[in-house]
């Protein structure tokens, strides 16, 4: 469907109201151009019938919710705005970040023309703040599985922060890293949100996919909804 070739690379719906639908994005899908299109033709609707609510590096792989009517994706946007819709991301690098656990606070740049985000020393016109905290769940080898939670949403911000600290993720050669795998090693691995018709919190978990990187570390091995 992706043009993958691989059906099992594809996305995948993890669960589907009439208002939203959760899906696992495979690595090289377009979030705003692509998912909306195979939601269509796995639903046997439109495309124009799903609206998306916020985005994946196209790189990268894992959750996303889709809303499917104008309503549910103002109420989504606004629990995206508000920090209560949350994410949790899977990433792995070379070597052990230092500490094990904390924050990353960085002042990042956005080259248009290279599509790259660097980081700077000082405020200037096109400069935000970008901050994330981080835990190293498990090492293998020369590796580290690290679990990351955004605090501001910004272009490349995951790849950009590590690599700025020379801690590129495995398989992003556009950041510096010099470890081949299939795809980047960046994955969204959670994702909860209100869901006000159910008047509940909706929490979903899904596995990155069989292969290198994440094959070699035990917590990335069960997928679960």
């Amino acid at each position: 469907m992706s043009g993958t070739g691989k059906e099992d690379e594809d996305m995948k719906i993890i669960h589907q109201t009439a208002e939203y639908v959760v899906v696992c994005k495979a690595a090289g899908e377009d979030s705003e151009h692509d998912l909306p299109g195979l939601l269509a033709e796995q639903n046997g609707d439109r495309a124009a019938d799903y609206y998306v609510v916020h985005r994946l590096d196209k790189a990268a792989s894992g959750l996303l919710v889709l809303a499917r009517d104008r309503q549910t994706a103002g109420e989504l946007s606004r629990q995206l705005t508000e920090n209560r819709l949350r994410k949790s991301y899977l990433c792995v690098v070379p070597g052990v970040p230092e500490p094990a656990s904390g924050e990353m606070q960085d002042l990042l740049y956005k080259d248009k023309m290279k599509q790259k985000m660097f980081p700077v020393k000082r405020k200037r016109a096109g400069v935000k703040e970008a901050s994330l905290a981080y835990r190293v769940l498990e090492t293998q080898a020369s590796l580290a599985l690290v679990e990351v939670e955004l605090q501001t949403g910004r272009f490349h911000q995951i790849r950009c922060q590590f690599a700025a600290r020379k801690l590129p993720l495995v398989g992003d050669g556009k950041y510096g890293s010099r470890v081949r795998s299939p795809h980047l090693a960046l994955f969204c691995r959670t994702l909860s949100f209100y869901d006000p018709k159910e008047k509940k919190e909706r929490c979903f978990t899904a596995t990155p996919p069989a292969e290198f990187p994440w094959t070699a570390f035990s917590c990335a091995s069960d997928e679960a909804e």
